[in-house]
């Protein structure tokens, strides 16, 4: 399991260290010194990469607890925390499974003010 997780954690830093490093090809001009072909295809990567990794560029190690608002939608996410072992909290509705989740919150996940409720409690309680 130790084995698994430290590959878990170098192929995320790979992906990070990748999006910087085209990040700072286009600030520095070194795209411009490429065919258009190439850069084309490179600000298409980049453009990717940002998409699904932008919002845990920053991020140096793996999480302490995962909030899961639609167990449902997010079942992939849901098992890759069940095999790294990080904690969830889950936002369970009548077609959830709520053995999956550490912490199960019962609640209607389709609605926005009862998510934005119940979130805005465990952000003051973090």
């Amino acid at each position: 399991m130790a084995r698994r997780d430290l590959n878990e954690l170098v192929h995320y830093r790979n992906e990070t260290s990748e999006v910087q490093g085209l990040e700072n090809g286009t600030k520095t001009g070194r795209l411009n010194r490429l065919p258009k072909r190439d850069a084309a295809v490179v600000k298409r990567q980049l453009s990717l990469l940002q998409t699904y990794l932008g919002g845990i560029k920053y991020m140096t190690g793996l999480p302490d607890i995962v909030i899961i608002v639609d167990q449902h939608e997010e079942y992939t996410a849901l098992r890759e925390c069940i095999t790294l072992g990080i904690p969830t909290i889950c936002l369970i509705d009548t077609n959830c499974d709520p053995d999956l989740a550490d912490i199960s919150i019962p609640a209607n996940d389709d609605a926005i003010s009862s998510i934005r409720l119940i979130l805005n409690k465990l952000v003051f309680a973090i």
